[in-house]
């Protein structure tokens, strides 16, 4: 692809999502039933809200340490704090900007705070990924244990998730195997590259051969057994954090639900989350969680407030958060916005940190 149809085709992804948000958003909007609705809100259950935004925040902390582990291979341990910053600034980027500008945002920040090479922290990114899986099947299995297959509307789409769930784990196993053999074959690797690159000055081969090996450091925890299974516990332990922040919303809501719904509400919400939607998550969302709660047999106005309160709940609290640690950085919105898709070197994304520690 030339340089030039590269922007190009981000313009026009970036378009579709839009309008995919905007159809979804009119659909939502126009089926509100605006009276029941305020009612609905009017009777929510602050503390219960607040516990659920306090949960869902304690995510990101989750999501840093085990972070923590899979960058420890690569060079002296990092502050949590520093990849607490660099999780919120890139769950603000993926709200504020478009095309899922945080995952690299978030890479860009951790490699200035704590000076990894950006190459090997991207590798991890991929790590998390297939952690996620893991955790994923987790709240799937644990639906699948708390409700029964023929439990009323839901039944078909429960068996359904069974087989989703089986999915999740060989992919979450074959991405864990391939990159166990990339490891485990490295210097194989590196030889086919750099045969690859025969035709190049060394000039330019060396710097290629240089992010190469950097990426393939990101992987090297998985030589670690220990370290493995301390990253599966803690995607376990967030993506059941999730699940739990749910079922806090239901009680908010007055909503009687058991555990299982939860789950597969949070099952549902990642699923969507991945379709091409405009910044800030509007449309898809509401549309998917109203659609969720009328399955459970929920009547439209609770489904309605639910949809609207768990998309504040989940966005609203750590974007403000990821704010305040892009001001305390010393950026601005502006800034990462364009260091999202960098043309210079990663090490030159972003602007020099202002700030003290």
């Amino acid at each position: 692809m030339s340089a030039a149809a590269a922007p190009a085709r981000s313009r026009l992804r970036f378009l579709l999502a839009v309008l995919v948000s905007v159809g979804a958003g009119g659909w939502f909007v126009s089926g509100v039933q605006w009276t029941e609705l305020a009612a609905r809100l009017g009777d929510v259950r602050p503390a219960w809200v607040a516990g659920a935004v306090l949960i869902l925040l304690g995510e990101f902390v989750l999501r840093a340490a085990r972070w923590r582990v899979l960058l420890r291979p690569i060079g002296p341990p990092a502050r949590l704090a520093d990849l607490f910053a660099a999780q919120v600034i890139g769950a603000a980027a993926n709200t504020l900007f478009p095309l899922r500008a945080g995952e690299v945002a978030k890479p860009l920040v951790a490699a200035r705070r704590t000076g990894l090479p950006f190459a090997s922290i991207l590798a991890t990114a991929v790590l998390e990924r297939v952690f996620d899986l893991f955790g994923l099947l987790f709240v799937l299995l644990l639906m699948v244990i708390s409700l029964p297959a023929s439990a009323g509307a839901e039944g078909e789409l429960v068996t359904n998730l069974k087989l989703y769930g089986g999915l999740f784990g060989l992919a979450a196993l074959v991405g864990l195997g391939l990159i166990t053999a990339v490891v485990a074959r490295d210097s194989v690797l590196r030889a086919f590259v750099f045969t690859q690159l025969g035709r190049l000055p060394m000039a330019v081969r060396r710097p290629i051969l240089r992010i190469f090996d950097a990426f393939i450091l990101g992987f090297q925890v998985v030589r670690d057994p220990a370290a493995l299974g301390k990253a599966a516990l803690l995607s376990i332990w967030l993506w059941v954090n999730g699940a739990i922040a749910i079922a806090l919303l239901f009680v908010a809501l007055g909503v009687e639900l058991p555990f299982g719904a939860a789950c597969f509400t949070a099952v549902a919400i990642a699923l969507t989350v991945v379709l091409p939607q405009a910044p800030g998550f509007l449309g898809v969302f509401q549309v998917a969680m109203e659609k969720t709660m009328v399955l459970w047999g929920q009547d439209l106005a609770t489904a309605q407030g639910f949809a609207i309160l768990f998309w504040a709940v989940s966005f609203l609290p750590v974007t403000a958060v990821g704010i305040l640690s892009m001001m305390q950085e010393g950026l601005t919105a502006a800034a990462l916005d364009q260091a999202a898709w960098p043309v210079q070197a990663p090490a030159d994304a972003l602007p020099p940190r202002t700030t003290s520690e």
